[in-house]
């Protein structure tokens, strides 16, 4: 396997001390690991916008197994790359200065919990695949709404699902930001849109050959757009896919807070159905699932163009009232779905969608 890490959107470079990767045993703690190089050198600096892989780790591990990547940044930065991990799951630090503790296997110099992750950003893992599939999508994608640290998200249902049928010759990469827009100018909290990270987030993934596009919740709920406006990027994510011979899949948009405005008293309390609050929604979802021509808002829209379409709002959708959630599957933040939710998602992706 190869770790990858990235400076891309670091301002100075980073110099990586020493690195390594293991299997987690339990909290910091491994029961194995191993040393990464770099062309043969344990050190490496990333410049600012540049990223980097290591060589190839001999690291062999089961299925289910929980990687670990250590590392130790020498010098000084104004500021890190990082990935918030929205809870689902622990990272850990040592205390300031403490120098290079990536061998200590035992995990006993990692002291601070963290839900940021920082610099690397994916792990290659070298074996039998056939191809990668990616999910670029906010919170509602990550896995927010599931259990911490079960592991027991929509993404990892699907490759449980296939481990189970005996397909593990697929490789599935989260791509997912909370929260993150499909719109370029509806970027939330410094997060590039997903349109903006397609060519660096989803284009290099070894083997890519499917994306999911399933971002388009946080434009509706927070920017208010229109359900052209979130076509229009839709219509952009598909084309640059197929222009870089990616397939790509449209995911139907689970029910989600519409223009800030879909509780009258806050979370748990509902509109009756069919008051509108969920229109533009609901017209998005319309186009996508057509095969053909339609009208949106009373304009035009061609076909969507993509290569399938997946409908994980159905199953989790209230049919008495179509703008909610189902309450066994919600989370309670009428937003996301819960672990049980997500499993019902989960199943919509059966094996020979992929």
């Amino acid at each position: 396997m190869s770790v990858h890490f990235s400076n891309i959107v670091g301002t100075t470079p980073l110099t990586i001390g020493s690195a390594h990767i293991g299997i987690v045993a339990a909290g910091a703690k491994l029961s194995r690991d191993v040393a990464l190089t770099f062309g043969g050198k344990s050190s490496v600096t990333i410049a600012a916008g540049g990223a980097v892989s290591s060589d190839a780790a001999a690291l062999t591990f089961a299925y289910g197994a929980k990687l670990a990547v250590t590392e130790y940044l020498r010098g000084a930065w104004p500021s890190l790359p990082q990935h918030n991990t929205s809870g689902l799951w622990s990272n850990y630090a040592t205390s300031a200065g403490a120098g290079d503790a990536t061998s200590d296997f035992a995990g006993t110099s990692f002291t601070t919990a963290t839900n940021e992750a920082f610099v690397a950003d994916r792990v290659d893992v070298i074996g039998s695949y056939k191809e990668t599939v990616a999910f670029l999508g906010s919170s509602t994608t990550v896995g927010v709404g599931s259990d911490p640290g079960k592991y027991d998200d929509m993404i990892d249902d699907i490759a449980d699902n296939l481990h189970a049928a005996g397909i593990d010759t697929i490789g599935l990469a989260n791509v997912a930001i909370a929260p993150d827009s499909l719109l370029p100018q509806n970027e939330i909290s410094a997060n590039p849109s997903a349109i903006s990270r397609f060519g660096t987030d989803v284009v290099p993934l070894p083997g890519i050959a499917i994306v999911l596009q399933n971002a388009a919740d946080v434009d509706l709920k927070f920017s208010c757009d229109s359900a052209q406006t979130v076509i229009s990027g839709d219509r952009t994510l598909v084309s640059a896919a197929h222009a870089a011979g990616i397939k790509i899949y449209l995911a139907v948009i689970a029910p989600t807070t519409y223009c800030n405005g879909q509780n009258p008293s806050g979370f748990g309390s509902r509109f009756p159905a069919g008051t509108g609050e969920d229109l533009q929604r609901e017209l998005l979802n319309g186009w996508i699932a057509s095969t053909a021509a339609s009208t949106v808002n009373g304009m035009p829209e061609a076909a969507p163009g993509a290569d399938a379409i997946v409908d994980i709002a159905t199953p989790i959708t209230d049919p008495s009232n179509t703008g909610y959630m189902l309450p066994r599957y919600d989370s309670g933040d009428d937003s996301h779905a819960n672990a049980a939710g997500q499993a019902v998602q989960a199943a919509q992706f059966p094996a020979a969608l992929f």
